[in-house]
């Protein structure tokens, strides 16, 4: 690998191992929520039982991330924190996953050209991994209405739908350059 590419790998696997580390964070508090919420809440700064004005959980993955506001419930509730810091861990997993894509592209790109069927695939891939973080969200909202917090109000953000579209669109694109190189060696 060159200088320039191998200083991006190198940057891209650090952000997938952060990406890592982030999901078995997630999914240890959510581990430590389920054995003694006592602790966890107390740790946090809350009492389980009593009125809090106003929570906020946020956890940002690769595209996007879970925001919830709450106002006007009391206590700590031990089932929702679960149900975040979960989807925390699913989130960070895809993106991890996603870089680990990114790093396997830029290793495939230093052998030969970038039109390769093995690149297209891996952006296809990178395509859905980014829009399911929005996704994930979306079920987490909706499974956080519908089951613990009645009064809850959420916002949906579509960028990472809209970002994932776009990379779909490239991936068709790699694809449709590996034909016409396919092409261009039947001619020679």
């Amino acid at each position: 690998m060159k200088g320039k590419a191998k200083a991006g790998y190198i940057v891209i696997r650090l952000l997938e191992a952060l990406h890592w580390l982030g999901a078995a964070l997630c999914l240890g508090m959510a581990v430590c929520l389920a054995v003694a919420p006592d602790w966890f809440a107390s740790l946090l700064g809350y009492e389980l039982e009593g009125e809090i004005p106003y929570t906020q959980m946020v956890q940002y993955g690769l595209m996007g991330g879970l925001n919830m506001a709450v106002t006007g419930r009391s206590g700590f509730d031990v089932g929702l924190q679960i149900l975040m810091t979960a989807a925390g861990a699913v989130t960070s997993g895809l993106g991890a996953l996603t870089f680990r894509r990114i790093g396997e592209i830029i290793k495939v790109c230093q052998m030969g050209t970038p039109f390769q069927k093995s690149v297209a695939d891996r952006v296809r891939q990178i395509g859905w991994l980014v829009m399911a973080v929005p996704l994930v969200t979306v079920a987490v909202s909706l499974l956080s209405c519908v089951l613990f917090w009645p009064v809850y109000s959420f916002q949906v953000d579509v960028s990472g739908i809209i970002t994932g579209v776009i990379v779909l669109a490239l991936s068709r694109i790699f694809a449709y350059g590996v034909k016409l190189e396919d092409d261009v060696e039947g001619l020679l």
